[in-house]
């Protein structure tokens, strides 16, 4: 039965670090991770605009890549 304590206390030991560390500041919303800033729907339209153009320009890229291959 005493093998098991030490094992039980670290493992106690580690769920409470973890707390302290980790969640409680996440619950506050002060932890080392903040959550990103909300965007709004033009900065989502400029964005599929942006990788629309940068999809048509390397499919460009690929095409006189295989006809200079020829």
């Amino acid at each position: 039965m005493t093998g098991v304590w030490l094992p039980l206390a670290a493992t106690l030991l580690a769920a409470a670090v973890t707390y302290v560390c980790c969640i409680r500041p996440m619950r506050k919303n002060s932890g080392c991770c903040p959550t990103p800033p909300r965007r709004a729907a033009h900065s989502i339209d400029e964005e599929i605009k942006r990788t629309r153009e940068e999809l048509r320009q390397l499919r460009e890229q690929a095409t006189t890549r295989q006809q200079s291959e020829r």
